[in-house]
């Protein structure tokens, strides 16, 4: 059904689980799925303490030396910096 690339982009791998679970799943309520941390700076505390998930799409990744620093935090906090080969990734821990 993706032959002329219509339905989504090739290296994704959304649409799989999309035609996997088609009619078995249900939508969640917004407020569960924060998005936008690696691009949007005007994400509330509250609506990000609230979530349930938080996702860093867009550009400014938590990992990179542009990201917004008021999320970088969320993302750092899990980072184990004993890890062996962690100083080779140049992250802004």
């Amino acid at each position: 059904m993706n032959e002329d690339g219509m339905l989504w982009n090739p290296g994704t791998v959304l649409p799989a689980g999309l035609m996997t679970f088609y009619t078995t799943t249900r939508p969640l309520d917004k407020s569960w799925h924060v998005m936008g941390l690696g691009y949007n700076p005007n994400i509330s505390p509250d609506e990000i303490r609230k979530a349930a998930v938080i996702h860093f799409n867009g550009n400014m990744k938590p990992w990179l030396d542009v990201a917004l620093n008021q999320y970088k935090h969320l993302w750092t906090k899990y980072v184990d910096t004993e890890m062996q080969f962690l100083p080779l990734c140049n992250f802004g821990l």
